[in-house]
């Protein structure tokens, strides 16, 4: 069993290491004709050629318990990192699977963390919570460099098009 394990919903772009120290739960992409679950199966140009030519509504699905469950695997010690829950649930569905786990665990810790952000930010966290590891910090003192660090940092994007975010009803056309 390995001493940390690191999950993050697909919204890091993570997907795997193959020491299985870091893992996803997808996020779902829905349309009345077809569910793109963010793993690595997607072929992503492919739903992006279909979501342009799509002219229904879309929604999307974060990560259920289930999913967070199956992430978290086997470790001592998880370190869960989310997408912004002023976006998605996923922040929730991970609670509750921590709650789970530590029930079926008692010997065994999880921090689920709400980024406030998404994407390459919550890289950095990640890599913070791996340098953080390797250089011995205990359980508390990672959990608690994380959320200061999450505080100093933010992200800046843009899109492309705004179509899809119209489909789904995030934004008015």
């Amino acid at each position: 069993m390995n001493r940390i394990k690191i999950v993050a919903d697909s919204s890091a772009d993570l997907l795997t290491l193959a020491d299985g120290s870091i893992a996803s739960a997808p996020l779902k992409i829905v349309t009345s004709e077809k569910e793109y679950a963010d793993d690595a199966m997607l072929d992503v140009a492919q739903m992006v050629e279909d979501l342009l030519h799509y002219n229904g509504r879309s929604t999307t699905s974060c990560p259920n318990p289930q999913d967070w469950l199956n992430a978290f695997g086997e470790a001592e010690y998880i370190f869960c990192i989310t997408i912004t829950g002023t976006l998605s649930g996923s922040y929730n569905a991970a609670c509750l699977a921590k709650t789970q786990y530590e029930q079926q665990h008692p010997e065994r810790k999880v921090f689920v963390m709400n980024s406030l952000s998404t994407g390459p930010e919550m890289k950095l966290i990640i890599d913070l919570v791996c340098r953080l590891d390797e250089q011995g910090a205990d359980f508390e003192d990672i959990c608690k460099q994380a959320e200061q660090y999450a505080k100093k940092t933010g992200l800046l994007f843009m899109l492309e098009s705004m179509k899809n975010l119209s489909n789904n009803g995030r934004v008015s056309p």
